[in-house]
């Protein structure tokens, strides 16, 4: 079980970072890290749209660099695209300065290819501390992490990736894959598989994939009043 599903953990990760929406009753958000990787982003970017769904892309500054037409595609399919840094340095061991350097410098790769500003970063490894967690929303980006994640980078087979997932995943729940790697092109054939199962499941439960920024507008509007009845 990895950290992020540990009571203690979650409960300490949900005080200052975006790790689920309550109130939504039939979606669920969609997130992938460490791309672009043109060995299997332009794969999942098939795959969500055979699905009509749509997810948050959190990309590293590195990769965005080099991928440029993958991310203007990300973006033009109506998905969102968000940072997770520049070189996927680990939170702990950079000072309020370095932050700023890596956060910023993802950002503006986004911006640059794009010509659209992110709204959302995600901390490499999946840790930050509440007072990075405040510094980085003072730089204009809220933190996400989530509830439910596979491990599909270690690649522990397609069925494990699905039966991890589909234990855990509910409305409101905000679901971490991979799509590339802070070392490069990647092989992510499990999460391209695991995902088209994992998709028809969730709408048998009549859920559907989207972006984090949906998820948060769901949330918004509030459950749908009942019709009031006329008295007779």
């Amino acid at each position: 079980m990895t950290l992020l599903h540990t009571r203690q953990f979650s409960g300490w990760a949900r005080g200052h970072l975006l790790c689920r929406v309550e109130n939504v009753a039939d979606r669920f958000a969609l997130t992938f890290d460490d791309g672009p990787n043109p060995r299997a982003t332009g794969a999942i970017l098939d795959l969500l749209a055979r699905h009509g769904a749509r997810g948050t892309f959190f990309m590293l500054g590195d990769n965005i660099r080099r991928h440029g037409d993958l991310v203007r595609r990300v973006v033009s399919e109506g998905h969102e695209a968000a940072v997770h840094g520049d070189t996927h340095w680990p939170l702990p061991f950079l000072l309020p300065g370095g932050i700023r350097a890596e956060v910023g410098r993802g950002a503006a790769a986004i911006e640059a290819a794009t010509g659209v500003r992110p709204l959302f970063y995600r901390p490499p490894f999946g840790f930050m501390s509440p007072g990075q967690a405040r510094f980085v929303r003072k730089l204009g980006y809220e933190p996400v992490l989530g509830d439910v994640y596979p491990e599909d980078p270690q690649r522990p087979g397609v069925a494990r990736i699905v039966r991890r997932v589909l234990w855990r995943l509910r409305a409101g729940s905000i679901l971490i894959l991979h799509d590339g790697s802070p070392l490069g092109p990647a092989d992510r054939s499990q999460t391209v598989e695991a995902l088209e199962t994992i998709l028809s499941e969730a709408a048998r439960s009549g859920w559907r994939g989207t972006t984090v920024s949906d998820l948060l507008h769901a949330a918004s509007e509030g459950p749908v009043p009942a019709p009031l009845r006329q008295a007779h």
